[in-house]
């Protein structure tokens, strides 16, 4: 987990630094942007699985030191065709023990968040800016899923989390320093298959909150319909091989361990933690801005076949799993992907289909399967590249998969 903690923050901070400083013109390079500190507070409410809980609402304080991209920078740079966005880190502290549930065995606990963030305004004047922010990173809780003693939250069972956010925004620009904000924001949390009961959390709200800059900066006016070419930006085809893996928490083999274990010989140290691998391929068109897209070929590797056998025994008849596909270890199919550019970073996102795919019962998930990600290609180590990704089967985390690859 400190790895995927590293990786998160360094890509999100060479996304606001770094990147900053590839290439463009010398006006671009030097002075482009400024530093500021911003505070507010939201009100949340949870959103799902509203029937566990008495009280459902909590707050959120946060504490996010900003980079303001600025209108000093070419026309050609990224910032210009993002329309100067504003990227950064912060801290957010959650009063989820404020929630009470209906059960007495369950309880959260205050909840720690540090993520990245990058908010777009998708039209602004010279007082007003409205867009959308996107948010990604970790939390920390102490209340998490225990058969013993919170057996009702079912919905973190790991003390660190994957957290992504996103939502909209109103800025007053009051003056070239200052800032104030009203937004609304869509949440989640889950333990992404690191852990297992893995329910998840998903809560929304708004709030105030304000930007202090720290020298003077009005940024332009912009319009998301009006974004200026990138002119520096690659273009063409390029080849990528690229090889992953990460770990797996079993919903099947959980759901059968609860069957056959006394309740009060239960603990989720029962369950085993299974590598999972991949091998990819992908063909990618670059248009020569921000965005690229191509095919890719995919193969897995599931460690936990021979589990996933054994739990579908215990969960069904062997009328049902003689009848099944059968028990493979490896799987493959073909998908299509699509990469946003910001300077040497990219969101990478494929939706994919399997050609061969044998995981008997409980691990059929259908034909398709989803990756999400961030990919970085330091300059400093072209032709590689590292990336984290969350691998799903219907929108829901499979499991989390750090690859490194090679353009070719």
């Amino acid at each position: 987990m400190a790895r995927l903690f590293r990786d998160t923050l360094m890509t999100l901070v060479c996304i606001a630094v770094q990147g900053l400083s590839c290439p463009g013109t010398a006006s671009a390079q030097s002075g482009s942007g400024t530093w500021g500190l911003k505070a507010g507070g939201d009100r949340m409410t949870i959103g799902s699985f509203r029937d566990s809980y008495h009280s459902l609402s909590f707050n959120a304080f946060t504490l996010e030191l900003d980079y303001s991209t600025s209108g000093k920078a070419d026309d050609g740079s990224f910032a210009a065709g993002y329309g100067f966005p504003v990227f950064g880190v912060g801290l957010t502290w959650n009063t989820l023990s404020d929630v009470k549930f209906r059960s007495k065995n369950g309880h959260y606990s205050d909840m720690l968040t540090a993520y990245g963030t990058i908010a777009r305004d998708l039209f602004r004047t010279r007082h007003l800016g409205f867009g959308y922010n996107v948010q990604l990173g970790l939390s920390y809780s102490s209340g998490y899923y225990d058969a013993q003693t919170n057996s009702a939250n079912w919905f973190f069972s790991s003390p660190v989390l994957l957290y992504a956010g996103g939502g909209g925004h109103l800025t007053w620009i009051v003056s070239p320093r200052l800032d104030l904000e009203a937004g609304i924001m869509v949440k989640h949390n889950s333990s992404a298959r690191l852990a297992y009961p893995n329910g998840g959390l998903n809560y929304w709200g708004g709030g105030l909150s304000a930007r202090y800059r720290f020298s003077e900066s009005r940024p332009p006016r912009a319009n998301v319909f009006k974004t200026p070419k990138i002119r520096n930006g690659e273009k063409g085809w390029s080849y990528e091989i690229y090889a992953g893996g990460g770990v797996h928490a079993c919903a099947g083999e959980w759901r059968a361990i609860v069957k056959t274990v006394p309740r009060d010989e239960l603990s989720t140290s029962l369950l085993r933690r299974w590598p999972m691998a991949s091998l990819s391929a992908d063909a990618i068109y670059r248009t020569g801005g921000r965005f690229a897209v191509g095919a890719t070929v995919d193969g897995f590797w599931n460690s936990n076949t021979k589990r996933l056998e054994w739990a579908d025994r215990i969960l069904y008849t062997e009328e049902e799993v003689d009848a099944s596909k059968g028990y493979s270890p490896l799987s493959g199919g073909i998908g299509l992907v699509q990469e946003v550019f910001y300077r040497n970073a990219a969101l990478y996102v494929q939706e994919g289909i399997y050609l061969y795919r044998h995981m008997g019962i409980r691990g059929e998930h259908g034909p398709l399967y989803e990756r999400a990600g961030i990919r970085y290609y330091p300059p400093a180590l072209d032709p590689f590249f590292v990336s984290v990704c969350i691998k799903a089967h219907k929108f829901k985390a499979d499991y989390l998969d750090f690859t490194v690859g090679i353009r070719l």
